[in-house]
């Protein structure tokens, strides 16, 4: 069982950064990181370059995934994706199901990842919010107890408020900021949050969401 997780978010978005790059892109609801989100996931693996973590799980989605890359790879460890810890299965934010790259395909592009690893759970679409956290906090239990040793998590804001709210009894406040931190640890029976939403070993100013993004969540929440 694993007795520490560590959950990051993923790095600042390409599609944040680009705001035309949904109207050219192929696969527009599976966005990269942008040049500052890659600088912010390199901070990620310099950070956690020191820690004894043994397992890498990550969100099966492109940022994720890049996030993910740079700190197996300080770490020299493979990156097993889990669709139990996707994106938010959202009917307001996705018209039809959002479908990351087939597993071999994107092993090809990143050979860190684990080609035989199998998901826990498999979210269905559309799914509510409170559906989304349950099925994090499910997934993350699944996690513990499949793997040993210090554990990190790649993921999503809503994803990794729900999958540490899975361990934590209480329901603490936790944040999420790109690549921001939050470690889990279990002790005395029970799991405490040692802190969240760290992003002191961030090199560069915070990359809020565009205004122009807040305004298109807000039209779509308030259709």
């Amino acid at each position: 069982m694993s007795e520490v997780v560590w959950i990051a978010r993923h790095g600042h978005r390409q599609d944040y950064a680009d705001l035309g790059w949904r109207k050219r892109a192929e696969r527009p609801h599976d966005p990269g990181l942008s040049a500052a989100g890659v600088v912010e996931a390199q901070d990620v693996a310099r950070c956690l370059k020191s820690e004894p973590i043994e397992n890498i799980v990550a969100s099966p989605f492109l940022r994720t995934v890049v996030t993910a890359v740079h700190t197996a790879t300080a770490l020299n460890l493979p990156i097993h994706l889990e669709a139990g810890l996707g994106e938010h299965m959202s009917s307001k934010l996705f018209k039809r199901c959002p479908e990351p790259l087939p597993v071999g395909e994107m092993a090809d592009r990143f050979p860190q990842i684990d080609r035989h690893y199998r998901s826990h759970i498999i979210p269905p679409f559309p799914e509510t919010e409170a559906e989304a956290l349950a099925r994090a906090g499910k997934a993350l239990q699944q996690l513990v107890e499949t793997f040993s040793g210090p554990l990190l998590i790649v993921t999503h804001e809503l994803i990794g408020k729900g999958a540490a709210w899975g361990l934590v009894d209480q329901r603490s406040p936790v944040r999420f900021p790109t690549c921001g931190l939050t470690k889990l640890v279990h002790e005395q029976g029970q799991w405490n949050m040692a802190f969240t939403g760290e992003t002191s070993h961030l090199s560069q100013p915070r990359h809020p969401i565009p205004e122009i993004w807040n305004y298109l969540l807000r039209q779509i929440v308030h259709r």
